[in-house]
């Protein structure tokens, strides 16, 4: 699996062969009768799958990345924080998402104090925003409590009930 998801591009995989393919890493990421590396390889395997996917579906890329964000939160959960690790770097994975959102916390919550106001594409953009910090809940204690990104995850995390 490791080596197909390594190959050039091919236009003629569909993305719903990507899809089962992550879909069948995530579920052997999830084995706990498998090794850590091995595990640790699987996640590999379906962050790789997510990009592949959303490169033939033309799925918003927010998508790719909430299941990416999944998938390395279960992994920094479940086999603890490695800074400049692709996969178990907590501070990246919050910059990405952090990045990714590409509007302010405050702008955020304005928006969602009133989202059932807002036209079809400010309640959506609002959701993606919500499924990109749900996966985050569980790698709070993953930053240290010195960690500027730690105060700053907290409070993006408090909007969660106040988006859509």
């Amino acid at each position: 699996m490791e080596r197909l998801v390594a190959l050039p591009d091919d236009a003629a995989t569909s993305w719903q062969d990507w899809e089962a393919l992550r879909d069948q890493a995530v579920g052997r990421m999830y084995d706990d009768r498998q090794d850590v590396e091995t595990r640790l390889r699987w996640a590999g395997v379906a962050i790789a799958a997510c990009g592949r996917r959303d490169v033939h579906s033309g799925f918003d890329p927010a998508r790719t990345l909430a299941d990416e964000a999944s998938i390395r939160a279960y992994a920094i959960r479940e086999f603890g924080v490695v800074p400049g690790d692709a996969i178990r770097d907590a501070a990246d994975l919050c910059r990405t998402v952090f990045l990714h959102i590409g509007r302010s916390r405050e702008e955020v919550a304005a928006e969602a104090g009133n989202w059932r106001a807002l036209p079809r594409e400010g309640m959506l953009r609002l959701r993606r925003v919500k499924n990109l910090l749900t996966p985050l809940r569980g790698i709070v204690d993953a930053l240290r409590p010195d960690d500027p990104l730690r105060p700053e995850l907290s409070a993006w995390l408090a909007l969660i009930p106040e988006l859509p």
